[in-house]
């Protein structure tokens, strides 16, 4: 098992959810959530990692988002990104990434919500290797302009994080490790942040 930290937005719950039905083999895992730390290990040690969260969002206010922008991600997911918000997200996954999770931090923080994967039939999903030619385009430019009706919308606001614990089936599908991603599987809530300095 392992920990994410994700914040759910208020969205569109009906065009989210066709999208994400459609062309997201998570779709029943996860709730639509924007991530703000990625999968960390459960020998980090739940107490110490939520103490961690609760001292950095002490200095952190709700904000608001507006979603702006539509983007494929370098291992072939759709994500709408924001036109409003992002500076707080990357202030947050910043000042989050000290500490106990210093070693944790990618090379570059794109705050998003991802709206599905695009691989060819047949591929299996590895992130950290992803190659071109098992991008299906097609279905891709589907999904992209069902999601156009979803920039522009109204500002949304960001005040409660949630700490999910995150099955090791998961992150072996998403490793590559697991060609099929096993049914039945959900994140489960361990804890609620709320942002309200």
């Amino acid at each position: 098992m392992s920990y994410v930290l994700l914040t759910y937005p208020k969205v569109d719950e009906a065009l989210v959810g066709s999208i994400r039905r459609a062309h997201d083999p998570t779709a029943d895992v996860v709730r639509p959530h924007i991530p703000i730390v990625f999968p960390v290990p459960e020998s980090l040690g739940r107490d110490r990692l939520i103490a961690h969260i609760e001292g950095v969002l002490d200095s952190f206010s709700p904000f608001d988002i507006s979603f702006g922008g539509l983007t494929r991600s370098p291992d072939h997911w759709l994500f709408l990104t924001l036109s409003r918000g992002s500076e707080e997200f990357t202030r947050l996954y910043s000042e989050l990434h000290t500490g106990p999770l210093a070693d944790c931090a990618a090379e570059r923080y794109v705050p998003h919500l991802g709206l599905g994967l695009f691989l060819v039939q047949g591929v299996t999903y590895d992130w950290e290797r992803p190659r071109p030619e098992d991008f299906d385009a097609v279905r891709y430019e589907v999904a992209r302009r069902q999601a156009k009706a979803l920039l522009g919308g109204p500002s949304l606001m960001i005040g409660t994080l949630h700490l999910v614990a995150v099955p090791d089936e998961i992150l072996e599908w998403s490793s590559g490790e697991r060609a099929i991603l096993p049914d039945g599987l959900r994140v489960s809530d361990v804890h609620e942040f709320h942002l309200c300095a």
